[in-house]
């Protein structure tokens, strides 16, 4: 008895709808592979400072290197078209250290464009891009965000429009100081030597200097990049084994049901966050993708109406738990306080014989009919069957969809 209590809440679909899960998050950390050299992988994002300088600036590209830390830090405005972020990555970055064989960056408009790609793709670059909303796969540029901004607070004025003013001598600061992930200075890695500092001429260097283009020369480099690369190593050996006491392997399977966290959705107007549902769902899993450092990411059928992007981390998902051994249980969902509910989906047409009218005549057309899938129902005998008069009243951007996506390509499949 206790345990066919526990099973019925456990399967409960408004429990595991609307309440928070406690458990630690799902995916494990893996990192990215470790670049051979300087300049074959990079990562990079766009830094919002939310002021506008004295001359019109507001965002902060960001570019860095993923083996020697190096970074390059370009203002924007706040509005930039893609081929202008091009024409600044190929000034700022490929004019001098040639063209990167990766590039990890989030999913911001900027990156996902066709052009962008198109970009990518004349030049051999492949791109990497994190699931959306899940800034923890791009470490790195969360990271030196974080150190930009803690820099531009020691130096900019109160009225702060200055900022990109100092952003020179912010990058300078990163970096000509030893990095903790590779234990030397992204210069001293990225470009072989260390370049001089204003204070140099206080401290005196007693450090053998090796003249450039010279076996010895080379041979020092490669002792320190290997040392940089061993130094990368321990440190991320160090957190994955931190990191992981606290997650979960994710186990979900293509045709799984799942729930999609609400806050990856879209908030409708006048709706509090807080007091939505903890999930939308549940919805089944199409594929497995993605190359996030912490964790496999999932293409979910979600409905076409939400127009956001149906990738999403396994931290933002949960198992639908679903049992048969209830089978006189009814639907767990509550009233609305209207009346009404709200559709979730199309999932099927038909075609239904009208009765000829008496008389002479042509016979009248067949009456199109859609079957609906309700949101928050999960047990498909509760989808209904709508003429698509009777939708166009309630719900024509999802029936115009519906037959934009799916009867427009039955009739050109016949047509072929």
């Amino acid at each position: 008895m206790m345990r066919d209590a526990q099973l019925y809440v456990e399967t409960c679909q408004v429990c595991q709808r609307d309440k928070p899960r406690t458990q630690a998050p799902l995916g494990l950390l893996k990192p990215l592979p470790i670049p051979e050299r300087p300049g074959e992988s990079l990562s990079m994002d766009f830094m919002d400072t939310l002021v506008t300088s004295k001359s019109g600036m507001r965002q902060i590209f960001v570019i860095v290197d993923r083996l020697s830390k190096y970074a390059r830090l370009i203002v924007m405005p706040k509005t930039a078209k893609t081929e202008y972020v091009i024409r600044l990555f190929k000034e700022k970055w490929v004019r001098d250290f040639g063209l990167p064989n990766s590039i990890v960056s989030d999913r911001d408009v900027g990156f996902t464009s066709e052009l962008w790609k198109a970009a990518a793709a004349e030049q051999g670059t492949q791109l990497q891009m994190t699931s959306g909303n899940h800034p923890e796969a791009n470490g790195q540029d969360e990271q030196m965000n974080r150190a930009v901004q803690h820099l531009l607070r020691h130096y900019i004025k109160p009225n702060q429009v200055d900022w990109d003013e100092k952003l020179a001598l912010v990058a300078s600061l990163y970096n000509n100081v030893v990095h903790s992930a590779i234990g030397v200075s992204p210069n001293s890695l990225h470009h072989t030597f260390r370049p001089r500092l204003p204070l140099d001429f206080l401290i005196s260097d007693n450090q053998p200097t090796v003249t450039p283009d010279t076996l010895e020369f080379a041979y020092h480099y490669e002792q320190k990049k290997q040392e940089a690369v061993e130094h990368m190593q321990k440190a991320q050996a160090a957190m994955i084994e931190s990191e992981n006491k606290h997650r979960r392997p994710s186990t979900f399977q293509v045709g799984d049901k799942v729930w999609v966290k609400s806050s990856e959705l879209g908030q409708e107007f006048g709706i509090s966050r807080k007091l939505m549902p903890q999930y939308f769902g549940p919805w089944e899993v199409l594929d497995i993708v993605g190359t996030d450092p912490d964790g496999p990411s999932y293409v979910i059928r979600i409905p076409g109406h939400l127009r956001t992007y149906p990738v999403f981390h396994a931290s933002k998902l949960a198992a639908f738990e679903e049992t048969d051994q209830f089978p006189s249980r009814r639907s767990m969902l509550p009233p609305t306080m209207d009346g009404e509910v709200d559709i979730d989906d199309i999932v099927d047409h038909r075609e239904m014989h009208v009765q000829k009218p008496p008389g002479r005549g042509r016979p009248p057309k067949p009456k199109l009919q859609f079957r609906v899938h309700f949101r928050h129902h999960t047990d498909p005998k509760e989808d209904r069957w709508f003429t698509r008069e009777e939708l166009m009243q309630t719900a024509p951007q999802i029936v115009a969809r519906y037959e934009r996506d799916v009867l427009k390509g039955k009739r050109q499949m016949a047509a072929d």
